[in-house]
């Protein structure tokens, strides 16, 4: 009886650990990859982002008439996701002034503050990522109990 109570507080320590320190990282940079991807998509997951003016205007030429939605000239935003691994969470931002602006929208932007950014998430919460915290937590409790 004794080592059956050892090993079940051996897991529980070791899946103590795993929540707090090594979940938060695996999620960090699985989830980055996984906003990027919507920069890719024009769209946070399944919800398309609304179409960008330029790229309806007949008059525009070039680059800019296709050129994905959010990324500019630079592609900065998208590559400017980060994360913070926290203990049992983890935070993910951009460091960029302009990005709270289009991932929420706002009607106060622009040198005027009267031009409206229509909201075009591309980070937050989803199912997508709580599909992958559930895909990272049975991974490692099957590993943990095999």
């Amino acid at each position: 009886m004794d080592k059956f109570v050892k090993d079940i507080t051996d897991k529980q320590k070791q899946l103590q650990l795993f929540i707090n320190n090594d979940l938060p990282i695996i999620i960090g940079k699985k989830g980055v990859d996984l906003f990027r991807q919507n920069f890719e998509n024009e769209g946070f997951f399944l919800e398309k982002w609304k179409e960008v003016k330029r790229r309806l205007d007949p008059r525009v030429r070039g680059a800019r008439s296709s050129r994905k939605i959010l990324t500019g000239n630079t592609g900065d935003l998208g590559r400017s996701l980060r994360y913070i691994p926290e203990e049992a969470r983890v935070l993910f931002y951009s460091d960029l002034p302009y990005a709270e602006a289009h991932n929420e929208g706002t009607t106060t932007a622009g040198r005027g503050r009267s031009t409206t950014i229509p909201k075009r998430q591309f980070i937050g919460d989803s199912k997508e990522l709580d599909n992958l915290i559930e895909q990272e937590m049975d991974k490692f409790m099957n590993n943990l109990f095999k």
